[in-house]
């Protein structure tokens, strides 16, 4: 009996063994690492021309270099970074939206913007029966926002204080920034 407890003692002990020693012994897994875009490896390699331009800079300055070396060296690294800063450039950046300019980018958030509020007024206007009343104001608004939009220009140049030229509004009677008193028809 002691003979059995004895192999299974040492059945047990073996294959605790085996099981630490598993981690050691086994093969390591090939890791795919990620692959490495051109902008990437670009990137730091431009990082790798500036800090040896850096470190360049400094040994010059601490005496550790001749002049005549020194420029030859950094003209070298100068030349590599600029080459660099040009492929950089003709990559497109990631994760990046297309420009859009700020004027149409504008106009389109507002016609948005007026889409939804049309939407709520309609929503509100069957509920309450107010419907002729909105649509009248809706229409002076929707006829003064296309006039801005044709000639937006005119329009800034036409409503300034006379004084100081700050933008004003039709209604105001005195410039808000110095004070003048407004002709209304004179700033038209």
């Amino acid at each position: 009996m002691e003979i059995i407890v004895a192999l299974m003692g040492l059945a047990l002990v073996v294959a605790v063994a085996v099981y630490i020693a598993a981690p050691f012994t086994a093969r390591p897994r090939e890791i795919a690492a990620p692959e490495e875009s051109s902008r990437d490896r670009l990137l730091a390699e431009r990082n790798t021309v500036l800090t040896a331009i850096r470190d360049l800079d400094f040994d010059f300055q601490t005496g550790k270099l001749l002049e005549e070396d020194y420029r030859t060296v950094r003209e070298k690294y100068a030349v590599r970074g600029v080459a660099i800063l040009k492929e950089l450039d003709t990559l497109p950046e990631p994760n990046r939206k297309p420009v859009v300019p700020a004027r149409r980018q504008k106009a389109a958030t507002m016609d948005e913007i007026e889409a939804a509020v049309q939407a709520r007024r309609r929503a509100t206007s069957q509920a309450t029966g107010r419907a002729a009343e909105d649509d009248d104001i809706e229409a002076a608004i929707r006829a003064r926002r296309q006039s801005a939009r044709r000639n937006p220009q005119s329009e800034i140049q036409a409503m300034q204080c006379p004084v100081c030229g700050k933008p004003v509004d039709s209604i105001d009677k005195f410039c808000a920034k110095c004070g003048a008193a407004l002709n209304v028809e004179a700033t038209r």
